[in-house]
């Protein structure tokens, strides 16, 4: 399921918005859900980081408080690269600055039906498309597969290491490579490894170095 965030300093112009938005998803039969309307930036902030948002609507025009939009989401893309981000704002003065933080899409004030139909179909078939990317850790949660450095099973349980945070599943380890993309692979009997994520292998000691100065054990079968 994609969770949706939304942050604008005029909660009630972002909540008319959330309505159509809302009707929209269920019209359409998108699997996502909003999860965050505020217009605290720290809130999402938090939220980003710790990879519980899959797309934001974020307001260019911030008046009262915080950055404006275009200079938190540099804050936000130095975290986190991987979420829909789609700008709300009623000047087209920064649309080209928008394309410097990997935007999704801007739309501009007021929003209507059509303006949000066609982001919503769009939207549903790049989710569509990339589902593979995802893996789901419960019926509740799941991730972006790229975010993933490596997994390893601990007693019963399987811990998930991202570049942003761990997650646990009791999925066993067979499972989740047979759910994930064809760049994982088993490089230990209580490990999967995101080859993308190697650095380099250090054979005496048995380890893979991994991005985010994270390591993890393999064995020789893994690199012959």
């Amino acid at each position: 399921m994609l969770k949706i965030a939304m942050c604008d300093d005029c909660l009630e112009s972002i909540k008319g918005i959330a309505k159509m938005l809302e009707a929209e998803i269920m019209e359409q039969d998108l699997d996502a859900e909003i999860t965050l309307i505020t217009g605290n930036q720290k809130e999402i902030y938090d939220s980003v980081a710790n990879n519980e948002i899959d797309v934001l609507f974020l307001d260019v025009d911030f008046k009262s408080s915080g950055k404006n939009g275009i200079d938190f989401a540099k804050d936000l893309r130095e975290i986190n690269r991987n979420f829909y981000l789609i700008f709300l704002s009623a000047h087209q003065r920064y649309l080209h600055l928008s394309f410097t933080v990997k935007v999704y899409d801007y739309l501009f004030k007021p929003i209507n039906k059509e303006i949000l139909q066609d982001l919503i179909s769009r939207l549903k078939k790049d989710y569509m498309a990339d589902k593979i990317s995802f893996l789901n850790i419960n019926k509740w949660k799941s991730i972006r597969a790229d975010t993933i450095l490596y997994i390893e099973k601990i007693s019963n349980k399987s811990h998930i290491i991202t570049t942003h945070s761990e997650e646990i599943t009791t999925k066993p380890l067979d499972v989740l490579l047979d759910e994930l993309p064809n760049n994982f692979r088993r490089c230990h009997r209580s490990c999967i490894v995101n080859e993308k994520q190697i650095l380099s292998i250090d054979r005496k000691n048995g380890i893979a170095l991994l991005t985010n100065n994270r390591q993890c054990p393999v064995t020789s079968h893994f690199y012959i």
